[in-house]
């Protein structure tokens, strides 16, 4: 273990989490991993190396926790949150955290504004950044008075980690029509929160660019990833199942304008898709965290996590290198289960199947969870699947 170098604490233990703590443990870093329960991540070695697994589903709880850990601590950690959970969890703690850990500053102002699907549209139209148009709904009544919109449409939860009782596995619900949009609304649970009608931008889902980023005060620090996403788990409108790395210095070029207009520093990562019917290329989300396919950045030779790292952290900042094109991350399970719903059901979907040729020839191949020099998680993941197969059935 390299202990000149502080803890880095990880806040969610998914692939998303797995990513980070192979990124930084590969450099010595000392580890903590914390989840609200078991997840494919907490059997990587580099948790079991240094300092382990937390559970803590109550927030205060875990935050008096750290505050203790931190306490016998040589120097500050380095918190890293890698869910949307976590995210509410730092912004809700950081005045109380920030003094004894190292902690992005986004979470102290913006993060916030990312994170809500509602706020986030609201933000792009101040600054001018294309994205599909969006009516808020805060009860499920106001749903008859919505003007004319576009069907179909995506119905979806301001704050998704809310409303995952409901949603049942999905992220949202494809709306064919009014009727169709008032029915679903009579069976919508009130603590679910609030809901977005949004509308749907036509193409295949390869047309899809991905921006994985850390933005900082410090100008040297900073650096940026794209890629093409080909295809995704649930079909059309899930998280990446398939990502090829790809340049899109233009969709770099709108992420990194707007982080650096409304002020957020952290990691994020950023998804467009262009839109056919009028050429522009519209803004879908920025989560203010690592996501799920930010390990293809790592595997094209970007170290986005040792450069958030390192920075806030106050260590010296390794040169940065020009991405490799070409590099396949294959989240190969979820992506079975997309491929088989275009062969078998695609012909009466929303949107046409993806064009897997897309983003061009593959030179490397790289998985989120399958490691030969850390092969526990797989094995983890795999036991995770089958519990909740198992749980659906019964």
């Amino acid at each position: 273990m390299n202990t000149s170098r502080p803890y880095a604490i990880v806040l969610g233990l998914s692939p998303t989490g797995l990513y980070v703590a192979r990124e930084l443990g590969r450099n010595g870093t000392p580890l903590l991993g914390i989840d609200t329960g078991f997840a494919s991540a907490a059997a990587s070695r580099y948790f079991r190396k240094t300092g382990g697994v937390w559970y803590e589903a109550d927030n205060n709880k875990l935050a008096l926790r750290l505050l203790e850990f931190a306490a016998h601590l040589d120097s500050k950690a380095v918190l890293i949150p890698t869910s949307d959970h976590f995210i509410e969890f730092a912004i809700e703690n950081y005045a109380r955290l920030a003094p004894a850990f190292h902690m992005a500053q986004g979470y102290a102002n913006v993060a916030e504004q990312l994170l809500d699907k509602q706020q986030f549209h609201q933000l792009c139209t101040r600054h001018s950044v294309a994205t599909p148009g969006v009516w808020a709904l805060s009860s499920m009544d106001e749903i008859r008075q919505l003007p004319e919109i576009p069907f179909p449409c995506i119905l979806k939860p301001t704050l998704i980690h809310l409303a995952k009782p409901f949603l049942n596995g999905k992220k949202l619900f494809i709306v064919e029509s009014r009727a169709d949009l008032l029915a679903l609304s009579q069976k919508i649970p009130k603590e679910s929160g609030s809901w977005l009608v949004q509308e749907i931008i036509p193409g295949r889902e390869s047309s899809i660019a991905l921006v994985a980023a850390y933005a900082s005060d410090n100008p040297n620090a900073g650096d940026t990833f794209t890629a093409r996403k080909l295809r995704q788990y649930p079909p059309g409108f899930g998280s990446a199942s398939r990502v090829i790395s790809e340049n899109s210095a233009e969709a770099s070029d709108i992420a990194e304008t707007l982080i650096a207009s409304i002020g957020f520093s952290g990691v994020y990562g950023a998804e467009f898709k262009r839109d056919p019917r009028d050429g522009n290329l519209k803004i879908i989300e920025i989560n203010p965290r690592p996501t799920l396919w930010f390990h293809a950045s790592h595997a094209a030779g970007k170290r986005l996590l040792e450069r958030a790292y390192c920075d806030m952290a106050g260590l010296p900042l390794a040169s940065t290198t020009e991405q490799r094109d070409g590099i396949l991350w294959h989240y190969a399970l979820k992506d079975f289960a997309s491929a088989m719903f275009y062969r078998y059901r695609g012909k009466d979907f929303v949107l046409q199947a993806p064009d897997l040729s897309a983003g061009g020839p593959v030179n490397v191949r790289c998985w989120p969870v399958f490691s030969l020099a850390d092969p526990l998680p797989f094995v983890a993941e795999l036991a995770v699947y089958m519990t909740k197969f198992i749980r659906r059935l019964f």
